[in-house]
This record gives C-alpha cells, structure tokens and sequence, in this order.
C-alpha cells in the first residue's frame, strides 16, 4: 500500500481505500499569519514572539450558569460559618441578636469605667511615643506635633476616651460629657458622671477630646482601686478625687472630633486610607 505525504491545510480529495499520513512543516497558526498579515512584515518573527510554544484557546471561555455561581457563593457561605463556629467567633448579626453589646443599667456606673479611661491614655501615651513628664515647666519646644497625631488619631480606638458634645444639632446633647463604652458606625454609647448611659448620634454632631502632651506617671495611671468591692456595681461610689481623670493635672491638648467625617466602625477606620479635605461643618 502506498502511502502519500499532504498538507492537512489544504484541502483533500475525496479518495477512498487510500492512507494518508498526515503533516506539515508549517503551523495552523503560522499560516493564519502568514494569509493575514501584510507582505511587508515578517510573520516568522511575530510567530516565535508570541505564538510558539503558548497554549492558545480556540473557542470562548464556557460561562457558568447563575445557579452555578450561586451555589458556590452559597457553599462559600457556609464554609465561613463552619470555620467561625469551631473558632467560636461571634458576627455582628449573632452579637447583635444574644444582647452582647447590651450594657445592664445597674453596671453603667462612672467610676466602673474609669479604669478603661486610664488604660486608654496609657494606650495613647505609647501610640504616640510621648516623653515622660517633665520637671518644672513644660517646654513648648518638647510638645508633640499636631500634624503627626491627626493621621494617628483617626485610626485610634477611643473605647475609654472622654469624649464632650461641643455642638449639635440636638440641642438636649449638647454639653454631654463621659466615658466612651460602645463604639457603633454611627453613634457613640458613653457613661456619664451621674451615672446615665447615653447614646449619642455621630451626625451632625461635634466632639472634643483630650490627649496628655507627655506621659503620665505610674501612680496617675493605676491610682485606681482594682479590688472586688471598687468594681461591683451596687457598692458605693468612690470619692471625687478618684472619679477625677489624670488629665485634669496633667497639661492636655484638645481636639475636635467633626461626627459627619468619623461613621465609620473602629475596625474599618483602622485599616481605611483618609485624605486631608476641608470641610464645612453647618450644625
């Protein structure tokens, strides 16, 4: 039988009772070139550019269907859930449905909070590397720089600042001052003097707050009395000397907090990216 050497491009004859083998010394690919390109260029050098040797795909892509892609966001979903519920992690929505966040009236005591105010400033202290307090007076030259501390303060955790209503549009806000014990997207939760739990919207609103200019010493931090009976919430309340917060001996500087540019959770300021922008507050 003989056997008979074609191009499998070209075009074959319908023979019958015949054997080809079939090959060729030029590509599909190189020819496509080769018909497609003009005659001034060379399809040699594009074709061992960008053609040989690479896998190239001859038809479109398959699509998946919609239920295809659902049910793997479905099953994602639940994969997630899985690996939360043997880690013990708690969401939002479960947190939010079990009354975690729900602070009982009896403990909205001030002077159960204080504690967290002063882990707060020792926790400032340390974010911004302030020096240890100074003998005398202060100098101003040694004051930590404003610029700096903006970009900081931003992304800080203020559970356990003293925060203040400076202005708002409600006007029974307005003076407002104590403890920050819930941070939400849009409010502030805080524990005032007289021992009243407040909810305070974020818009529309201005803060202020202050921050030490320089460390504070040990016994200003930890003057506090951590025993059983300081923090159950049904003994007596300490004396006023202790319901005092270290920054009232201690030189401070104020900031104002603008509520408008500041809903954002805690965690999610964190790791957001801020811009410097001017803006107009009208309240």
């Amino acid at each position: 039988m003989s056997i008979n050497l074609i191009n499998p491009y070209q075009e074959l004859d319908k023979l019958k009772g015949t054997r080809y083998k079939l090959t060729s010394s030029l590509s599909l690919s190189a020819s496509l070139l080769q018909a497609n390109l003009p005659p001034t260029s060379n399809y040699q050098n594009e074709y061992a550019r960008h053609i040989q040797g690479r896998r190239l795909i001859l038809d479109n892509p398959i699509l998946e269907s919609r239920y295809a892609k659902s049910f793997k966001v479905k099953k994602e979903r639940r994969r997630l859930l899985e690996e939360r519920k043997k880690t013990g992690v708690v969401g939002r929505s479960e947190a939010k449905r079990k009354g975690l966040w729900e602070l009982d009236k009896s403990a909205a005591k001030y002077h159960l909070f204080l504690p967290i105010h002063r882990l707060w400033l020792a926790y400032v202290v340390e974010l911004f590397n302030l020096p240890d307090g100074p003998e005398g007076e202060l100098d101003q030259e040694n004051l930590p720089s404003t610029s700096t501390m903006h970009g900081k303060l931003v992304k800080a955790d203020f559970h356990g600042a003293i925060i203040t209503v400076k202005e708002s549009k409600n006007a029974a806000t307005t003076r407002l001052s104590g403890i920050i014990v819930h941070e939400t997207e849009n409010t502030f939760k805080i524990v005032t003097k007289e021992d009243k739990l407040k909810v305070i919207p974020k818009r529309n609103t201005i803060f202020t707050f202050r921050v030490p200019v320089h460390g504070l010493p040990h016994s200003e931090i930890s003057s506090y009395p951590l025993d059983s009976a300081a923090i159950t919430p049904n003994a007596p309340p300490p004396t006023y000397s202790l319901l005092a917060s270290p920054l009232d001996t201690v030189p401070s500087l104020e900031f104002d907090l603008y509520g408008n540019q500041f809903c954002f959770r805690s965690a999610d300021r964190a790791t957001k990216k801020f811009k410097h922008k001017e803006t107009v507050e009208l309240t």
